[in-house]
């Protein structure tokens, strides 16, 4: 990785910052690691997580808030006029592939109209912008029954509401940095597989899912058992944003780029619920679904960030295990009711050790 810790620190300090989706699962652990590194923030997002403070993620992490739908521009325009962000992180989305699929016609406004929303109002007035860092996801690929490790060269599609929207998303974004924004602020899009951590409440997720089986002891029904998905540490992610914040915005000019962000290996759902079980013990229990599920879902899914890897050294921990143990071990002190704040910052500060 070509840019360390004091790197970092010294890149971000007194830096104003945007992130939109602040309080979503990436977005709260964003906060949380620029905070670190003594940036100040603007956060925009449409609620507030209900566990977020017991999380550990508060106010005290974000210098101004702003509550509201990325669509109502009229809330928060002045705000951003005001805070004169140089980066931003655009994380604002419907996140949930099951949710899209009930509910296409919100997930399509939030993510496809919520972005030409704001990147129109971004193209409106004379701004500092440099950065805009847009997280999109892993499934914005084209179904392809002979390739799996999709690269981002490869066709952009969706046969779901989700995929669907964050590929447009992608559009979206090139078309606003060619037509009127690569005279002063670079575009970057990022396509993350499938993200661990302590933190994530999202519903339908495996890892909330084994939780809530903990916490309420009932039985989980597992979906899907031998889908593989590309799983990777919520902190090596945030790593890898930052970092391609700062790079981006110190060496390049006129620049828009995509970037793959995974692990090597994708790993089926099974051996999560298996280190589950050995973790848990008899605090947890499930069953295989016989229930017929009509929402499509990839069975095998990896991609290729290779090309992240040679642009900026970036690579996550593969190993599974430890992925897990750290996981796991952030949802225990949360239900033996810890002080998260401070296990949060510990955990940042151990990450950064090795940076």
């Amino acid at each position: 990785m070509q840019y360390k810790y004091n790197n970092l620190k010294n890149f971000y300090k007194n830096k104003n910052i945007l992130v939109t989706g602040h309080t979503g699962f990436k977005g709260s652990w964003l906060t949380s690691f620029l905070k670190y590194l003594n940036a100040n923030i603007l956060g925009i997002s449409i609620d507030k997580i209900k566990q977020n403070d017991k999380s550990g993620f508060n106010r005290d992490l974000i210098d101004l808030e702003v509550i509201s739908d990325i669509n109502d521009l009229k809330n928060y325009s002045e705000q951003i006029k005001k805070f004169d962000p140089e980066i931003i992180f655009y994380l604002a989305a419907q996140p949930l592939v099951r949710e899209a699929y009930i509910n296409p016609l919100h997930t399509f406004k939030s993510n496809v109209m919520g972005l030409i929303e704001f990147l129109n109002f971004i193209k409106s007035y004379d701004h500092n912008i440099k950065t805009i860092i847009i997280i999109t996801s892993d499934k914005v690929y084209e179904k392809n029954e002979t390739k799996n490790n999709f690269t981002e060269n490869d066709k952009l599609g969706g046969f779901e509401p989700y995929s669907a929207s964050k590929s447009m998303q992608e559009i979206v974004s090139q078309c606003f940095f060619e037509s009127y924004l690569k005279e002063k602020t670079n575009i970057v899009t990022v396509r993350a597989g499938n993200v661990l951590g302590g933190g994530d409440w999202g519903q339908d997720r495996l890892i909330v899912d084994i939780v809530k089986s903990v916490k309420f002891n009932h039985i989980m029904e597992v979906r899907y058992p031998n889908n593989t998905r590309p799983w990777q540490y919520i902190l090596d992610l945030i790593f890898g944003y930052a970092t391609l914040g700062a790079k981006v915005t110190i060496e390049e000019k006129s620049f828009f780029n995509s970037y793959n962000f995974a692990p090597k290996v994708s790993f089926p759902a099974i051996e999560i619920i298996n280190f589950a079980k050995n973790y848990w013990g008899d605090r947890f229990n499930y069953k295989l679904s016989n229930s017929v599920d009509l929402i499509y879902e990839e069975a095998k899914l990896s991609i290729d960030s290779n090309k992240i890897y040679k642009y900026l050294g970036w690579e996550t921990d593969n190993n599974l295990t430890n992925i897990l143990e750290k996981t796991f071990s952030w949802y225990h002190s949360y239900l033996e009711k810890k002080n998260m704040s401070n296990y949060n910052k510990i955990m940042i500060e151990e990450f950064f050790k090795n940076k």
